[in-house]
């Protein structure tokens, strides 16, 4: 006589999920939190190891797009990115709580109240700290110097690793850290081995006057705001400027100075916006 457990193979497997459900349910909950910390883990813990697998692959596709491939230099990168994990992660999450078609057990529905904030929580986290890991940061502009390029309180997306490769440049939209410990955004009008001044707001380079489209006048600034020099730009130093010239505290302050090529953290690549400015462009 064959042995009854080859006879019935599908009904000892389902006596056994289901000889303790409340310990089983545990278990599909833990893999569902899990798949929403990284995608396809949960699958894996809970033996559904060719969803899991599949779940691992997308994912590290995702985070490849951060590095090396570093698509976050293009705000399209940065929205392939960011929807790409929260689908990924609430999937993930939903799947390992309620996928599988011989599954017997499944937690109620009103864990979806628990699983979908936590699987969003950690798709921004996720968003968050692989952008980070990859060298881009977002800063906050607390001020209007920088307008009309940039608003008082928009998201600005900042490559932390461009100047690690590349020399400043006149225009770049450059993050440094002033002699006061402040992180500021300002323009690069000047570089070491250049001559630097100002006659009524108009800023010559070498005794040749240069174009600054991006430029407002608000009016009532000192008059040494917009005359100034002719200064000498020693190696290794740069001149900065915001484009809301009359307000802007800068390299023509004596707060500020100067700056060292040293203190550069960053170049602006896109403002991101918020609610309030629901404004995304590319920072030239």
């Amino acid at each position: 006589m064959s042995n009854p457990t080859s006879i019935f193979p599908s009904w000892e497997s389902e006596s056994k999920q289901t000889a303790d459900p409340n310990k089983g349910r545990r278990k599909i909950l833990m893999a569902a939190f899990v798949s929403a910390i990284f995608p396809g883990l949960g699958q894996c813990l809970v033996g559904r190891r060719r969803t899991g697998m599949a779940l691992l692959i997308l994912a590290f596709a995702l985070f490849s797009l951060c590095w090396p491939l570093r698509f976050l230099t293009h705000m399209e990168g940065l929205l392939i990115f960011g929807t790409g994990m929260l689908t990924l992660c609430i999937f993930a999450t939903i799947n390992a709580a309620y996928g599988g078609r011989a599954r017997t057990i499944r937690p109620s529905q009103w864990w979806l109240a628990v699983l979908l904030p936590f699987a969003f929580g950690m798709a921004v986290a996720h968003v968050n700290w692989g952008s980070r890991a990859a060298g881009f940061q977002t800063f906050i502009v607390p001020s209007r110097s920088m307008e009309k390029t940039v608003r008082d309180g928009s998201h600005i997306m900042v490559d932390t690793w461009y100047y690690r490769t590349n020399t400043p440049a006149r225009g770049d939209l450059a993050i440094f850290l002033d002699p006061r410990g402040l992180y500021l955004l300002k323009r690069i009008i000047a570089r070491g081995g250049e001559t630097i001044r100002s006659s009524n707001g108009v800023i010559f380079i070498d005794d040749v006057p240069i174009s600054e489209p991006y430029v407002i006048h608000l009016g009532g600034a000192p008059v040494d705001m917009n005359n100034f020099g002719p200064m000498r730009i020693s190696a290794g130093r740069f001149f900065a400027m915001g484009d809301n010239r009359d307000i802007s505290i800068d390299s023509r302050s004596p707060e500020v100075g100067l700056l060292d090529v040293s203190c550069l953290r960053g170049r602006a690549l896109y403002m991101i916006g918020n609610f309030q400015h629901r404004t995304y462009k590319i920072l030239q």
